[in-house]
């Protein structure tokens, strides 16, 4: 039977899986499965368990008419009996706990705001956890005021605002310890400052985590490591950061730290390093200099949902670390050895590690997505790259029902001959012969990546008849690390010439183009490349642009990041001295070259891009006679296309799409 093609409602039909955690006796592997309710409007999860054969069950239920419940973070007991995980089942989130043989789930904590993470004490009778705000149970009776409480909000820090977050009031993230037993909970660290990312010494005699007490760290955030001591209760600056930390993990002899990271300071989106840190002495090595590579997954996609955090994960003999890293448009699996000596890559080419967990020095558990799939349960063997056996299928029957679209990968050469990776999707129903209207995509970030994980938008492209180009300019990371910092300083140069490139090179060695029906989109620094284009080209029939930046001057001080990012992308451009390059930047100051029907999608909340952008951009297209439209959308921020709620994803494709669709002939 011939399959269908893609429908912008399969969205809601994925399942997604992601932050598999191995049992301490090596033989389960508990993971969460998220899926889309579109009646409510949402998300939710559960825990599942398998063994390492794939043959698992449902750990956890919990179903709410009112509310969407979401089961996420599953932790083992360090005893193996239990499972821990975060829930919002009760409202706030909240830690509960699991005997793996089943029963009933019982809540641990009772905080009135929720927990944000959590981790198991070595012994198994306290967990150490962050808390946003000042301790309030849920247990504790409030004082009524008779006064009425008001909702004006009083601005004195510089980061005031996050994407997703909103206006941020003077509440701190704080870790306390908790006792399973007596639920009393003791709060470790202190000040106006925020800590995350607690982690236990194997021993339990120190907790570590990660924050700053800087005086200018509104400026400039650098955050430290702390360490503080269970018996004396006493806290010391164990390292003082020169740029981004996460992910901090403790090898198992208790000698040594290993964090990702980077030295460059804060406005820096080079590679990130595994950085090693000796618990006797403090002594400091980067272990991957040599590997040009950033850690972590960066390749971006919009069907996907894996809550794991990053993470670093040592071999039982402290020896060796795992880690995933973006190479081209892959996430693979590597570790590297106290030496500096980093392996090759441990699992398959042509796919992306959203997160991982290791069994043993022979075998790891990957979540591991493909251009054809959103990522599933997988066990890799660590001694040979092409043995691996998936432990789960969830998305089976949509993949047999639906057709995706192979990418097709290429090489071209740049302007200046510069090696420049792209793809191309065929469109549903390609017969050789014909031609067929393409639709140029850009990837936002800069600092991202294009690759080979399934994006539903793509796919719905290739679906509606439209072959499907995207590229990795410069910009991109999973190149190294010249490579992603080539932009900064030149917005709209060799980034402009490389994407232009790459269409070039399409029109001449793909002759089943249409090169009088061409169209372009993108999101966020591809919105902005969007609307560069627009200004520059006439070329492309229509544009749609994303949550994009027309003016750098306004962004300044509009954006959650503006203040730095604008600095720091642009070269050291101040404010006020260089005002004008900011605005020779900004489409907006070219908007009267512009002849391209252009659709603007943007999100009300939208932090990171503001709504002003959108709005500036609009006003100006339209005061001159262009052919523009513009899509808000409210209750949303910069993550739309990724995370939003199911219908106004579904009502963007539909515009998105629709805008195309109404100017193909």
């Amino acid at each position: 039977m011939t399959k269908r093609p893609v429908t912008a409602e399969d969205l809601c039909k994925f399942k997604f899986v992601g932050d598999p955690q191995v049992s301490p006796n090596r033989d389960k592997v508990a993971y969460v499965l998220t899926r889309v309710d579109k009646e409510k409007d949402g998300y939710y999860s559960f825990i599942y368990i398998t063994d390492l054969k794939g043959e698992g069950r449902k750990f956890t239920s919990h179903y709410s008419k009112d509310s969407l419940v979401k089961d996420m973070s599953p932790k083992w007991s360090p005893d193996g009996t239990t499972l821990a995980f975060c829930s919002n089942r009760s409202g706030k989130n909240q830690v509960w706990l699991l005997h793996t043989d089943g029963g009933e789930a019982k809540q641990l904590t009772d905080v009135k705001q929720g927990i944000g993470e959590f981790t198991w004490f070595p012994d198994g009778k306290q967990l150490a956890l962050t808390i946003t705000g000042e301790l309030k149970l849920t247990s504790d009776k409030e004082e009524v005021k008779k006064e009425e409480k008001s909702d004006v909000k009083v601005i004195t820090r510089l980061r005031y605002k996050g994407d997703g977050a909103g206006i941020y009031n003077d509440d701190r993230k704080h870790v306390y310890l908790f006792d399973l037993e007596t639920k009393a909970y003791t709060k470790i660290t202190e000040g106006e400052h925020d800590f995350s990312q607690p982690r236990f010494t194997p021993d339990g005699k120190s907790l570590f985590y990660i924050g700053t007490k800087a005086e200018d760290k509104e400026w400039g955030y650098l955050p430290a490591i702390w360490k503080f001591d269970i018996t004396s209760k006493e806290e010391t600056l164990f390292y003082q950061g020169n740029g981004y930390l996460m992910a901090p993990s403790l090898s198992p002899d208790g000698k040594w730290l290993a964090v990702a990271g980077h030295a460059r300071g804060e406005r820096s989106q080079g590679n990130a390093n595994i950085l090693l840190l000796s618990i006797e002495t403090g002594e400091f090595t980067n272990l991957t200099e040599d590997f040009d590579y950033t850690v972590g997954n960066l390749v971006g996609v919009d069907a996907k949902y894996d809550t794991a955090e990053q993470r670093l994960i040592w071999d039982s003999a402290s020896s060796t670390i795992y880690f995933n890293a973006t190479v081209g448009g892959d996430c693979q699996l590597f570790r590297v050895n106290l030496d500096g000596e980093v392996s090759p890559a441990l699992s398959p080419s042509a796919s992306v590690v959203t997160s991982f967990d290791i069994v043993s020095d022979d075998q790891a558990i990957l979540i591991m997505a493909t251009p054809h799939s959103t990522g599933d349960l997988v066990t890799q063997d660590l001694h040979n790259v092409n043995n691996a056996y998936k432990l789960t299928n969830w998305n089976k029957e949509l993949y047999n029902e639906v057709h995706l679209s192979n990418p097709e990968n290429f090489h071209f050469d740049s302007t200046d001959g510069k090696k420049i990776e792209g793809w191309i999707l065929k469109p549903y129903g390609f017969e050789e012969g014909k031609t067929y209207p393409m639709i140029l995509q850009i990837h936002g970030g800069p600092a991202t990546a294009y690759g080979n994980g399934l994006h539903h938008e793509m796919q719905l492209m290739a679906s509606k008849g439209y072959i499907v180009l995207y590229t990795n300019p410069r910009g991109s990371h999973g190149y190294g690390h010249d490579f992603v910092n080539a932009v900064i300083g030149d917005y709209g140069g060799m980034d402009y010439e490389d994407i232009m490139a790459g269409l070039d090179y399409a029109l001449e060695n793909f002759n089943y183009i249409d090169h009088d029906q061409l169209f372009v989109t993108g999101g966020s620094y591809g919105g902005y490349m969007t609307n560069v284009i627009v200004t520059r080209t006439d070329r492309f029939k229509a544009a749609v642009t994303q949550r994009s930046i027309c003016n750098w001057h306004s962004f300044y001080g509009t954006s959650d990041i503006g203040f730095y990012f604008t600095e720091w992308q642009h070269g050291q451009a101040d404010l006020w001295d260089d005002a004008v390059k900011l605005l020779k930047v900004s489409p907006l100051h070219h908007a009267r070259n512009v002849k391209t029907p252009i659709l603007i999608l943007h999100s009300e909340q939208d932090l990171r891009c503001p709504m002003e952008q959108a709005e500036q951009w609009y006003v100006a297209l339209k005061r001159l006679g262009v052919e523009t439209k513009l899509v808000r959308f409210p209750d949303e921020n910069h993550e739309l296309s990724r995370s939003g709620k199911p219908k106004h994803r579904l009502e963007r494709l539909q515009h998105l799409i629709g805008w195309f669709d109404d100017r193909r002939k």
